[in-house]
């Protein structure tokens, strides 16, 4: 069971990481980066409620697909210190390749695989918990929206019997469903739920995050198997919806939330 006291610990690696890892940047781009880390509370509460159907202080095996920076990695890593930990990633070019000075000053030790999701180098029924953080919408960008059944099909074959597949996304519950209802493996729904992280970003703030997130949109569309024929349109088209969102939000909350509501689902492989 967890206590308030784990909860501390992990705030405090949550804000001793963030610090490191925004170093030298500035102020705005300290709060847009440093939301990486923790994604405003909804890493603790996602490994918390892991924590509730797998015991922490145990030799389990967890891989996390799609892992990018590490920063999901490494919060299974504080939550789960005994645990064999793999972050597998498509691959680990830049920005990715921090993830080993990131894990470094977390004090946390995972394997890295750089696979692809469709295609796990890994053998079947091999891992207690398998998870994919704001995976999926990536996997969107590069291979399509259909190829989002086959990747959870293969998460789900990596995981043991009575193990766990965690999904948290910003989809809406009838993404999940329609995924999830197209899966031969069978499996128990344990968990779904959502959480609103903590971010209320100023207008200043948001205009800067945008700009940023528009670009980073626009790379992974030209590394897709379908890129832009014309990159300053598509750049231009991206900007537009991200500001149009920004102003609805900053018109109706009073903030910006890029992210809006994560939900999570957790499966248990039968």
């Amino acid at each position: 069971m967890r206590t308030s006291s784990d909860e501390e610990i992990i705030i405090h690696k949550e804000n001793k990481l963030r610090a490191w890892f925004t170093q030298g940047l500035s102020e705005k781009d300290r709060i847009i980066d440093g939301f990486d880390i923790g994604w405003g509370g909804t890493a603790r509460w996602a490994t918390s409620l892991l924590a509730e159907h797998l015991v922490p202080h145990k030799n389990l095996a967890i891989l996390d697909v799609a892992c990018g920076y590490g920063t999901f990695l490494v919060e299974l890593g504080w939550r789960f210190p005994l645990a064999e930990l793999i972050g597998l990633n498509l691959d680990f070019d830049p920005p990715h390749n921090n993830i080993v000075s990131l894990l470094s000053q977390g004090e946390v030790k995972a394997h890295l695989i750089s696979a692809d999701a469709l295609q796990l180098p890994l053998i079947s029924e091999k891992f207690d918990c398998v998870s994919c953080f704001l995976g999926l919408q990536d996997i969107i960008i590069t291979r399509g929206k259909e190829s989002l059944v086959d990747v959870v099909s293969e998460l789900l074959r990596t995981v043991s019997h009575q193990g766990f597949l965690t999904l948290l996304d910003n989809f809406s519950k009838q993404s999940f469903e329609n995924i999830l209802s197209q899966q031969s493996l069978e499996y128990d729904l344990v968990f779904h739920d959502s959480f609103k992280p903590n971010c209320q970003w100023s207008r200043e703030v948001g205009l800067k995050a945008v700009e940023m997130y528009a670009q980073g949109y626009l790379q992974q569309q030209l590394d897709s198997n379908n890129p832009p024929d014309d990159n300053h349109k598509a750049l231009t088209e991206i900007r537009k919806k991200m500001l149009s969102e920004l102003e609805n939000q900053l018109e109706t909350q009073g903030y910006y939330n890029p992210w809006g509501i994560m939900r999570l689902v957790l499966l248990q492989r039968l």
